[in-house]
């Protein structure tokens, strides 16, 4: 139950970037860069990750220091621990655990169109989402510095997670992100292009 899968058209704009959908673990083992997009079910749709084998492979893709982005109900997947009595009733399950942060959901639903700071480039984008970070280890640095000083999203390792949709469409922070991407996944011969311009493709 994919929401806003258009996150990713930007990074399909760009050249030398392949993006392709994957349902089955096997898809994954050869990805330099997974994106876990969001979700209209997040701990539904965790569930039938863990189900089809595919938890299981974006874990082990993670520990091998390899990049993996998860973006809105994606981000939450990779928390320690989510508390939903709001979508599923679910109560407390368990995440990914590839980021120490807890999520809780709120019964009133995030509308916001936020600005901010990511990587030193100026960005914005838009939150429409029930899950909050409730809780972020020390150690755990945030993804976007906000106007009044605090962060949003999470990064550790390879590992980052954030709740702003449209964040990969600044072309600043994209270039910046594909960059540290490629390095960690060992593409040395990459270079990104330093003339896309996203809202004119």
């Amino acid at each position: 139950r994919i929401s806003n899968a258009t996150d990713v058209e930007a990074l399909a704009a760009e050249p030398g970037v392949v993006v392709r959908f994957v349902t089955e673990p096997s898809r994954i083992a050869d990805s330099d860069l997974v994106v876990l997009p969001g979700s209209k079910a997040t701990v539904d749709d965790l569930d039938w990750l863990r189900r089809n084998g595919l938890a299981e492979s974006l874990v082990d893709h993670a520990r091998r220091g390899l990049p993996l982005l998860g973006i809105c109900g994606g981000f939450q997947m990779l928390s320690k621990t989510i508390t939903d009595r709001v979508e599923s009733a679910a109560g407390t399950v368990p995440g990914l655990g590839l980021l120490d942060v807890d999520v809780d959901f709120a019964v009133r639903k995030t509308l916001h169109r936020p600005r901010g700071l990511a990587w030193g480039e100026p960005v914005a984008g838009y939150e429409i989402h029930h899950g909050q970070v409730s809780r972020r280890a020390d150690g755990i640095s945030g993804l976007v510095q906000l106007p009044d000083g605090a962060t949003e999203g999470a990064m550790s390792g390879a590992v980052v997670g954030t709740h702003w949709h449209g964040l990969l469409e600044n072309d600043g922070f994209r270039r910046k992100f594909l960059d540290w991407a490629a390095t960690r996944a060992g593409r040395d011969g990459f270079t990104v292009a330093v003339d896309t311009n996203f809202t004119e493709v």
